[in-house]
């Protein structure tokens, strides 16, 4: 489940990544619209005076402004569409075609702009989105032709204004057929992403954990170590390292069979997990030793965990397997030492495992109680 979250999270940063790319791109389709509209205006083909442009822009950025914040706040990251490209792309159409109004038989090249708008939004748009934005594109500028012609304060050739739409219509019809190739390209891509990520994780779990237990195998275990070496000496980190070795393990394995002693292994290996905490790790070395590492942790702390654990492994029910079949561990323990190596770690708790088992088995030696019992 954990590992789940991080990848949803994972995904969710990366569309919001790709979705302020997005609305950086409209940004930019917006600043060249308005360069397109000071340019006409500078050239005496709008017939919108200077305050009314003014207004018109000044409300085309306001509403550019408040799109750029909500998707900047990632307020949306979680959703289909973070990059809000329906509602950005209906509001870039909607200043593209009031701008047009105001423009006189050179509107069809603020009206093209539509299309680099549509282009961006086909990365995120399927079909229906895409119809939306083309049948509101189309019924805009055929509303503003309607109201040009309405109003007479430009002159307008009518025929060649109704061919320029039709070109518009025919051009909208074809962005949308190639936006939806463009969609179901970026889908299908994103699903073999995932697939591919998700093959890889398995990979790498793969080349981590034992495949019997599914704790972390030799190889893995020995670089967690390593790394809360590395924690220990750069700051107050503390570790501890306990070795666990199932008692008579061997006599399980001939008595009740390889079958009953792997079970008792994928027992141990649930208890265990049961028994620590999500920042703690352990492992398997090999046949019926493993090893614990647990994070900031002292002696005593590690000692109150290997006894849950023993405590565990003993009470479990084996029965289903064979009525006489039980099982108990050994645990030795020792606390890392800033400044030295973790062989030497390794060892003292290597040597509490052995003192755990010369006294009987089924107990708790920590590397404390073992200088203890050394007599002066």
């Amino acid at each position: 489940m954990i590992r789940e979250l991080e990848q949803a999270d994972a995904l969710s940063l990366d569309d919001q990544r790709l979705a302020r790319r997005h609305a950086r791109t409209a940004l930019a389709i917006s600043g060249l619209h308005t360069m397109i509209c000071l340019f006409y205006f500078q050239g005496g083909y709008m017939v919108a005076d200077g305050p009314t442009l003014a207004m018109l822009l000044a409300g085309f950025w306001a509403g550019n402004l408040l799109l750029t914040l909500l998707v900047f706040s990632g307020r949306f990251r979680r959703r289909r569409d973070p990059s809000l490209s329906l509602p950005w792309n209906l509001w870039l159409t909607t200043s593209l075609m009031a701008s047009a109004y105001y423009m006189d038989e050179f509107r069809i090249s603020i009206a093209m702009l539509f299309f680099a708008a549509m282009l961006l939004a086909s990365f995120r748009q399927s079909l229906p989105g895409l119809l939306i934005m083309s049948i509101g594109a189309v019924s805009g500028y055929l509303l503003v032709l309607v109201l040009v012609w309405h109003n007479r304060s430009v002159q307008m050739n009518l025929t060649l204004e109704m061919l320029q739409w039709l070109i518009f219509c025919m051009a909208s019809v074809s962005f949308v057929i190639t936006g939806v190739g463009i969609n179901a390209l970026r889908t299908n891509l994103t699903a073999k992403n995932r697939q591919l990520g998700d093959a890889l994780m398995k990979v790498r779990e793969m080349a981590i954990r034992d495949e019997l237990t599914g704790l972390f195998n030799r190889r893995h275990i020995m670089e967690v170590l390593t790394q809360q070496q590395a924690l220990a000496e750069s700051g107050e980190y503390r570790f501890a390292v306990c070795f666990v070795d199932l008692d008579h393990f061997k006599r399980i394995n001939d008595r009740f069979g390889h079958a009953a002693g792997d079970e008792v292994l994928r027992r141990f290996a649930e208890i265990a997990r049961a028994s620590l905490r999500e920042a703690d790790y352990t492992g398997r070395l090999g046949g019926e030793e493993f090893v614990l590492v647990l994070t900031q942790s002292d002696l005593e702390g590690a000692a109150q965990v290997a006894e849950r654990l023993r405590v565990a492994l003993a009470g479990e029910d084996f029965s289903a397997l064979d009525p006489e079949l039980s099982a108990s561990v050994s645990i030795g323990i020792a606390a890392y030492r800033v400044g030295e190596e973790l062989n030497e770690t390794l060892a003292r708790a290597d040597r509490c495992l052995y003192q755990a088992k010369t006294r009987g088995r089924d107990q708790v030696i920590t590397e404390e109680a073992l200088s203890l019992a050394v007599p002066a």
